[in-house]
């Protein structure tokens, strides 16, 4: 009986570190994407507030991403989709989810 217990335990283990793993490591593409779309909502919100040299250390970060790619690499939807799961998300977790978000895309 203590052999089948192991043996499942063993199982759920593998099975929630493959999932962890598989979450934790990102496309480039895909995080690239999350930084884009994380920082024009950011650089659009310090540009309404007034911060312009926040908002163009945002822009030109946004740059740097946008230069891996070619022009309209990213379709219309993709953007869009992104940008309203991230809205969806501050409306959540509030200004501390942008917070993270740009210092994951290298915002100093």
């Amino acid at each position: 009986m203590n052999i089948h217990y192991f043996f499942i335990t063993a199982c759920l283990s593998c099975f929630f570190f493959k999932a962890e793993f598989l979450f934790a490591v990102q496309p480039s593409k895909d995080r690239d994407l999350n930084c884009i779309t994380l920082l024009e909502i950011a650089s659009d919100s310090s540009k309404k507030a007034g911060e312009m040299i926040k908002y163009e250390k945002l822009i030109k970060l946004k740059k740097s991403y946008l230069n891996k790619y070619e022009a309209n690499y990213f379709s219309t939807n993709d953007v869009e989709s992104k940008i309203t799961e991230h809205n969806l998300k501050i409306k959540e977790k509030g200004k501390r989810y942008i917070n993270k978000g740009l210092q994951k895309c290298g915002l100093k």
